[in-house]
This record gives C-alpha cells, structure tokens and sequence, in this order.
C-alpha cells in the first residue's frame, strides 16, 4: 500500500489565512494531491482537537470525489510515534521546511518502521528565524534522500547559501557542519479553474470600473516590509496619466490592508492627484478575485523585498491571459519572459548595510523595512513597458496568450503533482535502497523537561506509589460523568479506563504496578500514569 503523510496539514485554521499566497499554495496543491495521486492513503496528524475538526470539515465541504475522500484518515498528533511504528509509509512531505522537519527525522529514525523519506517545501526565506530553522536541519541525522523542494532556482540557490553559512559559521570537532539532505526544484502551481477567466465587461461592471479604460491591476498584501512599496507604481502611474490622453487609464490596487494601510496608500493616491483613476479593492472576498483579474488588461507586480521566492499572484495574472511587468527579483526572474510575456524590470540594491548587524536584536518587521527602502525598482523602465502596453493592444494581446500558454505548459498543479510524485517514487526506492548507517540521537533541540525540571515538584510518581478512590471519585463512578478535559487533553485520556479504575479503587487502594498488572484494563504504563496524575488533579483518587 503506497500511503502519504504529513504534520500539520496543508488546511490552515483560519479562513482569512485562504488570501496568504503561502497558504493558497499549499492547500491547493493538497486538493490536487487528493485528486492527481495514486496514493492508497493519505495520513494526516493534526496538532491539535481545533484543527482535527476544520480539517475535518473543510474535507467535507470541498468538492472532492468522494473516493478519494474516503481515502484520507485524519490522527491527533498524540498519534504519530504509534503510527510511524506500525506504518510503513511512502513519504512524509510537509508544507515547510522548518518547523516540523528536523524533529520527524528524528522521531523516524529512533521509531519508524521503514525509513521512509521525508519532504519539506520552502516559502519565504528572510525570517529571523530561518538560520534557526537551518541550524536544526544541519544538526538533524538526516538521511541522503530527505528532500528540500524549491519552488524556484533563485529559492535553491538561498537555502544553499543558508546551509553553508551554517557549516562554516557552526562548527563540530574536526568538521564544518554540513546539510546532508538533497535539495529539488519544483514550482508552485495554480488551480487548473483559474485559466477559465470571466468576461471582461461583466467583471467591470461587478467591479464598478469603467468599460473603456486600460486597467492596471497590481494585487497583494499593502505593506512595503512583505511585498512593496506603493509609491514607486503610483508615482509612475502619475506619469502615466500625464503622457496617455487618448483614453482612461485606471490602476486598481487590489489586496489585504488594516486601515493603517490603506490610509497610507489613500494619502499617496492623494499627493499625487489620482483619486479618480486609482481604484482601491481591500480585503476582498475570495470570489471575487476572478473578477479583477478578469477586469484587468496589464497586471503589475513590483516586489521590492526578499519576502518572495516564487510569486503565485504573478501566475494567477498570467493564467488570465495578463501581459505581466514584475520587478527582476527572486522567483519573478523565473516566471516572466522578458519580451514574450511581459517585462521584467531591473531592480538594484546595496551589497552592505551597516544596520543588517542588529537583526538579531531589533524588530524584525523594521529591519525588513529597512532592508527593503535600500531597493529600487528603475522607475524609467517601468514607465516605459507601461506606456508602451497601454498603447498597444496588441501587444498587450500577444504577451498575454503567450502568458497564458505558459502556465497552462508549466503552472498548472495537475501537472506538477505528476512531479512531486515521480520525486517522492524515486526518494522511496532510493530509502529502500540505502544500506549506510540509521543514526539515531536524541534531539538537543528537544527540552528534558523531566529531567531539566525534576527539582521542581515534590517528587515524581513510581510504581511503588499507592492509589485510592476519594469521595469526589466514589460521586463520579455512580454517575458515570468524569470532568470535561480541556480539547487537546481529552484525547489524551480514555473515560471507560478512568471509570474501570474507579471500579477497582472502591474495592480497596491499588499500587501503580498492581493496576499495571490487570488485564481488564489494557493500559500501557505511559497513559496509566498520566490517567492517574490527571485522576489526581482532579481529586477523583489520592496518590501517596
């Protein structure tokens, strides 16, 4: 049986999060995993009760085959060491690279059944936190064929230059520390209904935006730490309606704002007189993002940041059969062709700032301001491919079908599944493979807390200790209702064994062994002691 895995699956909590090109990302890309894959199964742990039922829901909710719904089985994090124990899966694959990534490697190797690879996709690349993330995964027993895939070539080359800053910045005795894991590049992709555009009129119209003017549409978060900074593309814009006096020209800046942000951009559009040719669409319903791309005939997008490594609204805006202008940046300078489907912009920036040596001591949000103002777009580049799309229908035609083609060659996500598992096939022959060593360590990044925190309680509960049934247990075994754990607890804890000991207890005080020992009860020594500690807390036994 060929069974996918993963921690935290691609189905995030919030629905808001459903506008944040990462979680778009992945929880696209899991849609078309379910129905694109020839997997048996698909496992997933959820880390805790609240995102088992969203997760839960959302399955049911979605317009799946049913079949392939069927095939999914949903665990609690509490889960997972049994499961890798008696599973033997194909891949685990997770939606970062970071977080889980290096605690599953060690979990597998101490655990697992088989060693089966493991997978993490990289989004952003500039937190505070990534050298931390890369610090772990160095220090990870990695085997040769856990895989980092990059959605672009610029991605691969960055985490490649983490990792090496990592081995020569973090030594062990006699030797760098190095990554020993494989990195892969496969893009991202998008829905295969976004190609299906709507008429342009009727997106106008729903969208109150004039029929005959040229619409440009640039769509993303308002803020110049994580995207860009408007300024540039207003100012430009400014120009723009100077120069073009034969028809309207609009600029619809579409994307998620808090109000601080949106007045900022407000006041910009008013410095600059454009009040009446800027359109602003703010935290705008899902359903409707067809629409402005629909409505739109040039889509701009002008990243002056490291946020991006790939740029999932750029291939949204191509699919639409949108001419694209992007700043030549990151993962940007691999999803336009310059002069076939749009114009890439020059952009530069420092090689030194003095102040990127306190980020590890100041607001990360600041720094990435700072770092980000020390980049510039080349306005008159920009001003140029505008003009000469605004002016040309044409040629706004042309690079838009050229655009469209491409994604339909290379974007769409029931297609690069194909590629993500034709990798995970030959990741799991490779681990069926492998004949080297399993290493197998504890994780230094995994607290002690038993053994770091052991002088803090009183004294710490043994086989010898003796339990017995107090009034509040005796109230609770003749009406059957133990207290409501909290959510994420109540997993943890089995009320017909907490009432099978009660059982037991009101006949007379048992040692911990001694309950051990019963067969009735089949409990493991793990959760019989947290059973009974919990028992304890809430007054339904004594302990001595």
């Amino acid at each position: 049986m060929k069974i996918f895995a993963t921690i935290y699956p691609f189905i995030e909590t919030d629905e808001q999060s459903y506008r944040i090109g990462r979680h778009v990302a992945n929880y696209e890309f899991f849609k078309s995993l379910l129905t694109g894959s020839s997997f048996d199964e698909f496992h997933l742990f959820c880390l805790s009760v609240n995102h088992f039922n969203i997760t839960k829901n959302r399955l049911l909710q979605e317009s799946i085959p049913k079949a392939q719904k069927q095939k999914v089985r949903l665990f609690l994090y509490n889960h997972l060491i049994e499961q890798i124990s008696s599973t033997e899966y194909h891949i685990f694959h997770l939606g970062g690279w970071g977080y889980f990534f290096p605690g599953l490697v060690y979990l597998r190797n101490k655990y697992a059944k088989n060693m089966f690879p493991i997978t993490g996709l990289i989004h952003s690349l500039n937190g505070i936190e990534t050298n931390y993330h890369a610090l772990k995964i160095c220090t990870a027993p990695l085997l040769p064929y856990d895989t980092i895939i990059c959605s672009s070539k610029a991605g691969e080359k960055v985490v490649k230059k983490i990792f090496d800053h990592i081995g020569k910045n973090f030594t062990v005795p006699k030797a760098a520390l190095p990554f020993n894991g494989g990195t892969k590049i496969i893009p991202l992709g998008i829905n295969d209904s976004l190609l299906t555009v709507p008429d342009k009129s009727d997106s106008r119209n729903r969208l109150s935006l004039p029929g005959d003017a040229v619409v440009l549409l640039t769509l993303g978060r308002f803020s110049p730490q994580t995207k860009s900074d408007p300024y540039p593309l207003i100012k430009t814009f400014q120009r723009l309606t100077q120069n073009v006096s034969d028809r309207p020209v609009i600029l619809v800046i579409a994307g998620g704002a808090n109000d601080r942000q949106t007045n900022i951009v407000k006041q910009m559009i008013s410095e600059c007189g454009l009040e009446n040719c800027v359109h602003l669409i703010t935290n705008f319903a899902t359903d409707i993002k067809p629409s402005i791309y629909g409505a739109a005939d040039i889509y701009l997008s002008l990243s002056d940041n490291l946020q991006e490594t790939f740029g999932i609204s750029v291939i949204e805006a191509m699919a639409a059969g949108l001419p694209v202008v992007a700043s030549d940046i990151n993962g940007y300078s691999e999803l336009v062709i310059h002069n076939q489907t749009g114009y890439k912009v020059p952009t530069l920036w420092a090689d030194r700032f003095e102040l990127a040596e306190l980020a590890d001591i100041m607001n990360f949000e600041t720094m990435q301001l700072m770092l980000a103002q020390c980049m510039a777009v080349d306005t008159e580049e920009l001003y140029k491919h505008l003009y000469e799309l605004v002016n040309d229908n044409d040629l706004r035609a042309s690079m838009g079908a050229k655009a469209k083609k491409a994604v339909e060659n290379n974007y769409q996500w029931s297609n690069i599944i194909h590629k993500y598992e034709e990798l995970w096939d030959s990741l799991f022959e490779q681990s069926v493979a492998y004949s080297g060593e399993i290493p197998v360590k504890e994780n230094p990044f995994l607290n002690d807390y038993f053994n770091i925190f052991s002088l803090y309680p009183t004294s710490a509960i043994n086989k010898e200790n003796i339990c017995a049934i107090t009034r509040d247990g005796k109230d609770v075994l003749k009406t059957g209702q133990t207290p409501t754990p909290y959510a994420n607890i109540g997993s943890l804890l089995n009320n017909k064994k907490i009432l099978a000991i009660l059982e037991y207890l009101s006949n007379k005080p048992y040692k911990v062994n001694e309950l051990l020992s019963i067969d009735s009860l089949s409990i493991k020594e793990n959760e019989l002691i947290f059973t009974l500690l919990w028992m304890a807390k809430y007054s339904l036994i004594h302990i001595t």
